[in-house]
Formats: structure tokens, C-alpha cells, sequence
């Protein structure tokens, strides 16, 4: 699944007087001078200026695309074609995982998706980009206020000029950050949030199977077979149960709505995120998602909280599962997993900032907190009583049970809710 984070907003601009530098002003300067160096690849500086004159809306859409689009021109190799072969494998594939993961889990389910869409990048900017808009305009009407109280406040220019500079500042950020993600996602379940009518979805990016299968000299069948079983896992998590989709949902908006940008004005934020970054660790799910964690209010963290214990959960179950099944099914499996996960922790320092800054890190300690969750309790328990999990919002772990597998099985045994646990109106307790 792929998870889509907050943007940060610009600065309003400097008052000329002499204080601290801001997270916002940092930004501000940190933006111009990326703006000036891009401004030389034409496509790319095109959807800024454009996006810039528009009028509609904080963030243009049409020009978040064709930034997007620009930064797929920055690749090196173009990728090659899809062909209706490969589409064709992977549908095999598809309904492979489903009889395997059927097996494997015991889950009774309904609805998970017919089919397997094989996207190249731009499929898969297209696909997302109105998941984006869903998540992304409640968080731009936030900006909006922010910068005109703060405007008010520290008696700064507002009107039309500030708004368009300010659009042209999230458009480009929301691109980098579509074309970031469209160049390095694998395989996505979908949840078709703001179209809930049009059901799940399953996608893999071709492209970056490929790129990836070439770098580290793997099975090219067995390395997509991996994929998709942790995305079928997935579909099988959200499709066996009624309730964890509108809860998924239900939180997101919440703490989107929540959001609070003043925070990230404050001139000792570049402090506050160096001391998180020295002391966060593999137990804290929080510490390591950066901005996202950073700018919180006590009731904004208690969300958060509550979204990375289900994201943990999703992401454990979903690796516990893919080791059970490939293990038995795919003979390259342990030395495919290995060299995997080597090239996640050799990134770059630059690109592990910006996926620190984004929240990708985040996402990663899911992966690492939740499948020592499972599999703690499967071996203690056994896997039916870890699928107890998907009931209902009770049987969800917090983040201290996560970290505490024998607390959780302790208070399911019991029947008990977990502490400080808030119903949340229209989904089963």
C-alpha cells in the first residue's frame, strides 16, 4: 500500500527583522534555490509557471500531473513497452496468490479485485492523482487559513499574489513527490477511498519491477510473484471484513482535518526534529515518520497512533503471510528477500532524507514493527487466533501492544478493549 503524506507548506515571507530561521522561511529558501536550478529543464519549470497562473484551488491538479510527468523526462533509461504477455503473466499470478493466500490463511472473503493493472509511470500518476486530491485539499484549505492569520498577525502583504505564489509552491511539491513515488512504488492495493463505488484495485509498476529484478540479479517470475503476493494479502486483509475500510478512512480524515501548520513556524523546529532524529529507534513508529509526527497536537498524535498500530498490523500480516507462502512456493525466495532488503537500507543520505521528509520511512518501520508483532503472536498463539485481529476495531493493537505482542493476546483472551480506546461513530466495536 502505498502511503501518501502531508505536504509541507512554504514560508509567508520574512518580515526583514532579525530572528531565528523558521521551518516555513527554511523552506521558502531552500525552494528558491531548487526553483532556480530547475527552471532550466523546460517541462518541468512549464508546470510550475503554469500552475502558478492558475486559478482554481490552492494546488492545481492539471499542472501536479504535468510536473509528475516532467520528472519522469529526468530518467535516465526510458522504460520498454508493456506487453500483452506480461499482462498476461501477471493475471496468472494473480489468481495463483488468491487460491495460495486463501490457503495459507484460512480467511473468508468477498469482492477482492478480478484483475491485475500493469502500469507504467503516467499510469500510475493517473491512477493516484485523485487519492492525492482527496487527501492533499484539506490539508491546502488548512494552509490557506495558516497564511492568512499569520499574514494578519505579523502584517504581511496578503491577496491574490501570495495565494498564487502559494499554489505554484504546493503544486510543485505534490508533483515531486507523485513523480518520486511513481518511479519507485511496486505493487499497490488500492482502496479507491474517494470512489468507494468503484471498488479495490491491484497494480504493479512494470517499470520499476524491471529496474529493480535488473539491479540485483533476481527470478524475473518469482520476483513478481513476491510482489503480487503481499498485495493479494493485502486485499484479503481489507476484504474480509466490513469495517476496516471506513475506519481507515474515517481516521485519515480526521486527523487531516486536525491539521495544524502553525507549529512548523516556530523558529526552534529544525531543534525539536534533530533531537527526534538522535533518539527515535525501531520501538517508536512516531519519532521515525519525521514532519508527519513532528507537527502534532496531543489529539493529532493519539490518531496517528492509532492509524500506525492498523498500518503496522496491515504491513506485518502482509510479510508474515508472503514468508509462509513463498517460502513453500518459490525457491528463490530467502535469497531474493535478503538482497531486498539490503537495497532498502542502502539508500543514499539524500534520498533517506527526503524519504524521512515525505514519511516513506515511516512506512518501512511498519514493515519491521508489525511483522515482529505477527509473528510473535502466530508462534504463541497460532495464526487463527492472530486472524481475531480483523473482528472488529477492538481486536486492533495500539502502538504499546504492538511493541508488547503478549499484552495484546493477554487482552483479547480477557475480551477487554484496549486502554483509552475511542469509538469511532458507525464502525463495529
Amino acid at each position: 500500500m502505498a502511503q501518501q503524506p502531508p505536504i509541507q507548506p512554504p514560508g509567508p515571507g520574512a518580515t526583514g527583522q532579525a530572528h531565528a530561521t523558521s521551518f516555513l522561511e527554511a523552506i521558502f529558501n531552500a525552494i528558491d534555490a531548487v526553483a532556480r536550478r530547475i527552471a532550466e529543464f523546460a517541462p518541468l519549470s512549464r508546470g510550475v509557471r503554469n500552475a502558478m497562473r492558475a486559478d482554481n484551488g490552492l494546488i492545481s491538479w492539471e499542472d501536479v500531473r504535468d510536473i509528475a510527468a516532467a520528472t519522469l523526462e529526468l530518467q535516465r533509461n526510458q522504460p520498454e513497452q508493456i506487453t500483452p504477455a506480461i499482462v498476461e503473466a501477471y493475471q496468472h499470478m494473480l489468481d495463483d496468490a488468491k487460491q495460495q493466500v486463501g490457503a495459507y490463511t484460512g480467511l473468508k472473503v468477498s469482492g477482492l479485485p478480478e484483475k491485475v493493472d500493469v502500469f507504467g509511470h503516467l499510469d500510475w500518476i493517473d491512477a493516484n492523482i485523485v487519492s492525492f486530491r482527496f487527501l492533499f485539499d484539506p490539508i491546502s484549505r488548512k494552509y490557506v487559513e495558516m497564511l492568512q492569520e499569520m499574514q494578519a498577525e505579523q502584517g504581511l502583504p496578503g491577496g491574490r499574489g501570495a495565494q498564487k505564489f502559494a499554489r505554484g509552491i504546493l503544486s510543485l511539491q505534490v508533483g515531486i513527490i507523485m513523480g518520486y513515488l511513481s518511479r519507485n512504488v511496486l505493487g499497490q492495493f488500492d482502496l479507491s477511498l474517494p470512489e468507494p463505488e468503484k471498488g479495490s484495485k491491484l497494480y504493479v509498476v512494470e517499470p520499476n519491477v524491471r529496474r529493480v529484478d535488473d539491479e540485483l540479479g533476481l527470478e524475473p517470475i518469482e520476483f513478481r510473484q513476491w510482489i503480487t503476493l503481499h498485495e493479494v494479502t493485502h486485499s484479503y486483509e481489507f476484504h474480509s471484513n466490513g469495517w476496516l475500510k471506513d475506519y481507515i478512512t474515517y481516521s485519515m480524515r480526521q486527523y487531516l482535518d486536525s491539521i495544524d501548520w502553525r507549529g512548523m513556524a516556530r523558529p526552534d523546529f529544525f531543534k525539536r526534529m534533530r533531537q527526534q532524529n538522535r533518539s527515535a529507534d525501531e520501538g517508536d513508529a512516531l519519532k521515525a515518520g519525521g514532519l508527519i509526527s513532528i507537527v502534532s497536537t496531543p489529539e493529532q498524535r493519539a490518531i496517528l497512533a492509532r492509524l500506525q498500530g492498523v498500518m503496522s498490523v496491515l504491513e506485518g500480516y502482509s510479510n508474515h503471510v508472503m514468508d509462509a507462502v513463498g517460502k513453500e512456493l518459490l525457491p528463490t525466495y530467502q535469497d531474493m528477500k535478503e538482497r531486498f532488503e539490503r537495497r532498502r537500507e542502502n539508500k543514499s543520505a539524500a534520498e533517506r532524507l527526503f524519504q524521512r521528509l515525505i514519511g516513506i520511512n515511516l512506512k518501512l518501520q511498519q514493515y519491521k514493527l508489525g511483522e515482529k508483532f505477527v509473528n510473535a503472536v502466530v508462534e504463541a498463539e497460532g495464526l487463527e487466533f492472530m486472524n481475531r485481529v480483523w473482528e472488529n476495531s477492538d481486536r486492533m493493537p495500539t502502538m504499546e501492544e504492538i511493541n508488547n505482542p503478549t499484552a495484546w493476546i493477554a487482552r483479547i483472551k480477557s475480551g477487554r478493549g484496549p486502554a483509552k480506546f475511542t469509538i469511532i461513530p458507525g464502525i463495529p466495536e
